[in-house]
């Protein structure tokens, strides 16, 4: 769901995932995260909690946008990587729109992919740059502001999804997954990680068995994952109109 380049060997240019440094960034990032999260929570019934969320969502918009423009740019561009087709890329978009419009199909987008799926780079990132490198920022600039959108429209905005909500976004991933697994087969490319082809690091894509098979693998691990999201708050639903 994100992009990755060549490691370099100069210092403050390679990245290594669960080393010293792939564990200070998490922190940093999972900081950002929660002061966002207090600072809105203390605004939560005022004019501020507004004024801070359309600041946030336009800034991860502008964010998002750069990162766009700066891949599709002459010297980094590679028909491999550049494009935004991502997951990651489109709710990077998505998130921030959902924030500002709180349509509710753009919310279901943000939290299902935005918590089941952007999260997972901060578990295994398929990162290779270092800090020296505007790669490094972006990859995690960008999936930080969208698990820190996804939240906040949790826990501030208080969304919550519903069958139909699930069901939408299931729609959706089908879509997905038919047209950028059909993309990747004309172009022999690997978006979506629906390709001929593996991350150079150790994921668990690698345990999901081999091309073409890997592309139903990889949408039932998906959909599982999307399941849970959902599962989670029937049980408080229920217990809700029990009480009632």
């Amino acid at each position: 769901m994100h992009r990755s380049l060549r490691i370099e060997s100069s210092i403050g240019q390679s990245f290594q995932p669960f080393s010293p440094a792939h564990g200070v960034t998490v922190v940093v990032c999972a900081a950002f995260i929660a002061s966002l999260l207090v600072v809105a929570g203390r605004n939560r019934q005022k004019k501020q909690e507004q004024t801070l969320r359309r600041s946030f969502a336009w800034f991860a918009l502008a964010w998002q946008v750069f990162a766009t423009i700066w891949w599709l740019l002459p010297a980094p561009f590679d028909l491999a990587i550049s494009l935004p087709l991502q997951l990651c890329d489109l709710v990077g978009v998505i998130g921030p729109i959902a924030l500002l419009t709180q349509n509710r199909r753009l919310r279901s987008l943000l939290y299902f992919w935005g918590l089941g799926f952007s999260t997972e780079a901060f578990i295994t990132p398929i990162l290779a740059d270092g800090p020296a490198t505007v790669h490094f920022w972006l990859f995690w600039g960008g999936h930080t502001l969208i698990v820190a959108g996804a939240l906040y429209d949790l826990i501030i905005r208080r969304y919550r999804p519903t069958t139909r909500d699930y069901l939408f976004v299931t729609l959706v991933g089908v879509a997905y997954v038919a047209v950028i697994a059909t993309f990747d087969l004309v172009f022999k490319l690997n978006y979506g990680y629906l390709g001929d082809s593996l991350p150079d690091a150790r994921t668990a894509l690698d345990v999901l068995g081999p091309y073409p098979w890997r592309i139903g693998s990889i949408f039932l691990v998906g959909q599982t994952i999307l399941t849970l999201l959902w599962i989670v708050w029937l049980w408080p639903r229920r217990r809700v109109s029990s009480a009632d």
